[in-house]
């Protein structure tokens, strides 16, 4: 199986432009799935998804650069620390999984990945991603149900919650309405249901998770919790998922490209 990154020219590509690489995901993997990965896990996964070209089957091994990872998301260089941690999280994301609720209501275990190997010629980590996978990140351009953001909206988030609902919310951005969650379903949604109580979830995730994505993605994140009828504590919470002015949005980038560069 040859070993990819993105086009031939990839090492020709500056750190900005590797940044704007784009993820894609289906959208059942977005809106159906639970899982628990670290702010650095989910970066690295998102990283090597950005790899992934329009013409690959899955097939693929991708070629992961200690170097070019730690440029990309500014993370600072030395050397030896940042083999150590990536040797690591790489262990950790391939002992990872994803529940994701099948078409007929059954929920189905997937891994991320399938092999990763230590290339000691190259120094680099070669990956490929596991075939139960393939369905919800290869051939998507020719779907309709499928979501695409900039790598770059991502890197700068600090939460894992951020990363996270930003995903979420972008998936159902097109159908250009509130989105209504119970707070329970978006507890397991987004890794939370430690927080029994409202304002420790609030504060502790949805506040830092929405910070997050108004800090500098590309949509504008609004939330209202609601009641049911009598019930004492609030039950749901409304979204807002907005594009940010055309003000705004130049704000975001300048902050955006400081906070990739400081």
């Amino acid at each position: 199986m040859p070993i990819i990154g993105k086009p031939a020219d990839e090492k020709e590509k500056t750190i900005g432009e590797k940044q704007t690489y784009s993820v894609f995901k289906a959208n059942e993997l977005i809106q159906q799935s639970r899982f628990t990965l670290t702010t650095q896990q989910n970066k690295m996964l998102l990283f090597l998804i950005s790899k992934i070209k329009d013409t690959d089957t899955g097939e693929e091994i991708y070629s992961f650069p200690i170097k070019e990872f730690c440029e990309v998301c500014n993370i600072e260089e030395d050397n030896n620390k940042n083999y150590i941690n990536a040797k690591k999280s790489l262990k950790e994301l391939a002992d990872k999984s994803v529940w994701v609720v099948q078409p007929n209501g059954n929920e189905k275990l997937l891994r991320w990945l399938n092999t990763v190997e230590l290339n000691k010629q190259t120094n680099c980590f070669e990956v490929s991603f596991c075939k139960d996978m393939l369905p919800y990140l290869f051939g998507l351009k020719d779907r309709y149900n499928f979501t695409s953001y900039s790598l770059s909206n991502v890197l700068t988030m600090r939460s894992k919650y951020g990363i996270r609902l930003y995903e979420l919310l972008k998936s159902y951005k097109y159908l250009n309405k509130p989105i209504t969650f119970t707070i329970e379903e978006l507890k397991k949604r987004l890794d939370a249901e430690k927080y029994n109580r409202y304002i420790d979830f609030k504060t502790n995730v949805l506040d830092k998770a929405v910070e997050d994505i108004n800090y500098c993605s590309d949509i504008e994140v609004r939330y209202k919790p609601l009641k049911d009828g009598n019930s004492r504590g609030f039950v749901y919470i409304v979204f807002n998922i907005l594009s940010p002015s055309y003000y705004l949005g130049k704000i975001r980038e300048i902050r955006k490209d400081k906070r990739l560069s400081e």
